[in-house]
């Protein structure tokens, strides 16, 4: 079974990163139950994802109830990475707009006895679900709030932030 490594982060926001491993036969409603439960959001609310290209542009939306295009139980993760659609965009604050952009980093190793997905890396505070301010709550300027992040790593991930 191939694991795959994700890195969710905010646009603009470099205070905000996850990275997780996910199984390659998950679905994309496999991440949204995972994504809900990390940053501890709320599941009764609406949410979305879109592919998107290199550039992070919408392509196809899959949203969690099937509209024609399929759903979120309906596309597996694997699947995805095969086809070359390796950048999501996860809405999960519809009327404002806010997203989660998922960028695939690469296949890892799996490892045994390891419930996925998982988070391996964490950086800065959870955006806040609720709040009409993009930046609300998600700020944190404290750097020594970081688990799972070299130093190396967090130079390279402040130089890719742009990408």
């Amino acid at each position: 079974m191939a694991i795959y490594k994700y890195k969710l982060t905010i646009e603009g926001n470099k205070n905000f990163v996850r990275e997780c491993e996910i199984e390659d036969d998950s679905t994309l409603y496999d991440l949204h139950r995972y994504i809900q439960k990390e940053l501890d959001f709320d599941d009764a609310q609406l949410a979305v994802f879109f592919m998107s290209n290199h550039k992070w542009e919408r392509i196809q939306s899959i949203p969690v109830f099937d509209l024609g295009n399929g759903s979120m139980d309906s596309i597996v993760i694997g699947d995805l990475v095969d086809d070359g659609k390796n950048n999501l965009l996860y809405v999960f604050d519809m009327y404002n707009n806010r997203h989660l952009q998922i960028e695939f980093m690469f296949e890892v190793e799996e490892m045994r006895r390891t419930t996925y997905p998982r988070t391996v890396a964490s950086k800065g505070n959870p955006p806040n679900q609720f709040s009409e301010n993009i930046y609300a709550a998600e700020i944190d300027n404290d750097d020594e709030d970081i688990s799972g992040f070299e130093n190396d790593e967090l130079d390279m991930l402040s130089e890719t932030d742009d990408v």
